[in-house]
């Protein structure tokens, strides 16, 4: 007889069997509580992913006298828009091959900024004459952002034959407004500028090309390293080690709290930086990571209410796995668990692609997905990048881990006990990697790579039964994005 995959081990006892303190007792079984639950995850999931959309929405500020946008102050581009910009650049000065440009084509769809910023790209690859094409076939004549710029841009590609000299005053609006675009259009007219510029590209290129060693490295080795898990698994020599329980409807209302008051936490940041700021007497910009990072982790205060609802702490964390597992030996295996996640990251790359094909065949707009991270390390100093490398790579996966992998899943996989193990580990890693990822503020078409990331966690869950490993997973994955980010942008 055949050996399912991923047997359910049997080291922890059943919950009939459980006895003292670590026994759960006076729990409604009753499915209203689950129910509430997910109409508040559900609510909350989607209220957070049209969140940016409506923000977008209500900060357009608009000219009352004449119906027009008005300009906004500061820099006008991106710093997904300048990434995607300087990487475009980069493999041309290395390659010579100005098909690169074609990646470059999401800035476009960014407003009049990027149609501008895109026009400097064009000229610094293809010629000024090309730019300054570029530059007029637009549909943002009447806008006045894209007014304010035209003038400065088409004056610096002009100037990039040496003959009519750039002023200050645009020279100084380019680089204001259009950071390295505007840097770049500056320099287009000199040859020393531009040779340092090539020299930058080729350092770029080379992280570039390390880091894709790293992950297809990573890939081919978590491929492997998953086909034997799953040969393992149908020969019976891997069991899963979470214990699904049938008080499993506390852990649902746990997450239904914790999403309430992530979310809740993370609204009030905003008033909550500026009043620190008046009291203080600081800096606003001073306060919003350190805030970040404590909201992290006030947030697991609801680990609280299974104890409330009669769960007892200890039943607690063996259910959702706050536990050390066997030592540091989970470490090591945080590290195999991110690479198994690997080769699903490149699953959902490929599924990432056709999405964004599909919706630009529908409305003619590349989606370019983009997190607010991006922008927080091309304004921060060291301090700032130290802060921010807390919060991506270590209080994002202790308390992602905690609530997704651990809280979540177990109520997953305890509601779904009864059905064949293979069949629940797998929706059980599905819905929770889909909710994961759909939160995350990098829009839809990110949704599969970062799923694809969760589900590999979701196997460490499983095989490994603590948190650890998946923690460590998390926090690996997060810490090499982040040092890619702070190597291209920063």
């Amino acid at each position: 007889m055949t050996n399912p995959p991923i047997q359910q081990a049997s080291d922890a006892p059943p919950d009939s069997a459980r006895s003292g303190p670590n026994r759960p007792s006076g729990i409604p079984q009753g499915p209203l509580g689950v129910w509430i639950a997910w109409v508040v995850i559900l609510g909350a999931t989607v209220f957070w992913m049209a969140r940016p959309a409506i923000l977008e929405g209500g900060e357009e500020i608009t000219n009352s006298a004449v119906g027009e946008v008005a300009v906004p102050e500061g820099l006008l581009v991106a710093a997904p828009d300048e990434l995607m910009g300087r990487v475009a650049y980069s493999l041309f000065s290395v390659t010579g091959d100005p098909s690169t440009l074609s990646q470059a084509e999401g800035i476009r769809s960014s407003g009049p900024a990027g149609e501008v910023a895109y026009s400097i790209l064009v000229a610094a690859m293809l010629g000024a004459e090309a730019g300054l094409e570029t530059l007029d076939d637009t549909d943002f004549e009447n806008d006045p952002r894209f007014e304010l710029l035209r003038p400065a841009v088409a004056s610096a590609l002009r100037s990039s034959d040496g003959e009519t000299a750039l002023s200050e005053s645009d020279a100084e609006l380019l680089r204001t407004r259009l950071g390295w675009f505007g840097e770049l259009a500056c320099d287009l007219g000199d040859a020393d500028a531009m040779a340092i510029r090539a020299a930058d590209s080729r350092r770029l290129v080379l992280f570039l090309g390390v880091f894709a060693v790293i992950f297809g490295l990573a890939g081919l080795t978590g491929f492997v390293l998953g086909i034997v898990l799953l040969v393992m698994s149908f020969l019976g020599k891997v069991r899963s080690r979470v214990e699904p329980t049938a008080h499993h409807g506390v852990y649902a209302e746990t997450f239904a709290l914790w999403m309430l008051s992530f979310f809740g936490l993370q609204l009030a940041l905003g008033p909550l930086t500026d009043l620190a700021a008046d009291v203080g007497g600081g800096e606003v910009e001073d306060f919003p990571l350190p805030a970040s990072i404590i909201a992290f982790f006030a947030s697991l205060v609801v680990l609280a209410w299974p104890g409330l609802r009669g769960v007892s702490f200890a039943t607690m964390r063996q259910d959702v796995g706050l536990h050390g597992g066997r030592g540091l030996v989970e470490f090591l295996h945080g590290i195999l668990a991110w690479m198994v996640a690997v080769p699903m990251l490149f699953i959902g790359a490929i599924l990432m692609v056709l999405l964004t094909w599909l919706v630009e065949s529908q409305t003619g707009e590349a989606p370019s997905p983009s997190h607010p991270v991006q922008q927080a390390v091309a304004d921060a100093d060291v301090w700032g990048l130290l802060q921010i490398y807390v919060l991506a790579s270590v209080a994002a996966p202790i308390v992602e881990e905690t609530m997704f992998r651990g809280v979540f899943y177990s109520h997953l996989r305890g509601l779904m006990r009864t059905w064949a193990v293979p069949i629940a580990m797998v929706l059980a890693a599905v819905v929770s990697s889909v909710i994961f990822a759909a939160i995350h503020p990098q829009g839809l078409v990110a949704i599969p790579p970062l799923a694809g990331l969760a589900v590999g966690f979701c196997v460490a869950r499983e095989v490994r039964g603590s948190l650890v490993a998946p923690m460590v997973a998390h926090g690996l994955s997060n810490a090499l994005v982040m040092t890619l980010n702070v190597l291209l942008i920063s």
